[in-house]
């Protein structure tokens, strides 16, 4: 029952933004492969790949953090959230059942527009290669669970319709800004989900070790936000 409410709670938030984002990035990178010379080499594809990805990524993120706005803080404040608490299931379960099925959406935001993303790429233009579409996928998942945590924190603090997502996004533009100049890019989630950092701008590839050190402390950070906002609204009075 608690998976189905969450469904219930984010499946219009969610269905318009798999739709608009998948229509959007199959859309760009069509337009950018059917522009290709007969003479393009292959670095014009991935340039056109990556250019895709990093639209798809910031689409990604601003879906992600509306996408998990709501929950029984929100119900809260238009006086809904008497049903819910009166459940006979305990706060932490509420909320960790909101979190996974939250979580289960935002890879499937990435997923899909990017496979269908590949899929264009590699039918109307050249053969492209799949390692790299992994390295993208995971280094976009990785800098985006921190933005997912963000989101479901703020989510649990803020009751206001517009206040938590204006906060959110203000984090999101913080930590972009904050984190932007070397070597503080290289620790930088926003950074992580766009592959500035391994991109060799001659190859248009990514390249260089996947920083996994960075991306385990980014999911420690994103996991210890996540634990909070559960021990927030299991403490808070309603």
């Amino acid at each position: 029952m608690l998976w189905y409410k969450a469904w219930l709670e984010s499946r219009t938030r969610f269905l318009i933004a798999l739709a608009g984002i998948t229509a959007i990035a199959s859309d760009s990178i069509y337009r950018q492969v059917k522009d290709a010379l007969p003479t393009s080499g292959m670095s014009y594809y991935y340039f056109v790949l990556h250019n895709c990805h990093q639209f798809l990524a910031l689409l990604w993120v601003l879906a992600v953090t509306l996408l998990m706005m709501g929950g029984v803080v929100r119900e809260k404040a238009v006086g809904a959230s008497s049903f819910t608490l009166t459940l006979p299931v305990s706060r932490r379960r509420l909320m960790w059942t909101r979190i996974a099925a939250g979580l289960a959406e935002t890879v499937t935001l990435a997923i899909v527009p990017w496979s269908l993303m590949f899929a264009i790429a590699c039918t109307a233009g050249k053969p492209l290669s799949i390692e790299q579409a992994l390295i993208h996928v995971t280094l976009m998942l990785a800098g985006g669970l921190f933005f997912f945590a963000t989101a479901v924190l703020c989510s649990s603090l803020l009751e206001g319709e517009y206040t938590a997502p204006l906060v959110a996004f203000g984090v999101i533009a913080a930590v972009a800004f904050t984190l932007n100049d070397p070597p503080l890019r290289n620790y930088s989630p926003w950074h992580m989900i766009f592959a500035t950092n391994l991109l060799d701008r001659k190859q248009q590839l990514l390249s260089g070790p996947i920083p996994w050190p960075v991306i385990a402390g980014t999911v420690a950070v994103a996991g210890g936000m996540l634990v909070v906002s559960v021990k927030v609204v299991e403490r808070r009075e309603f």
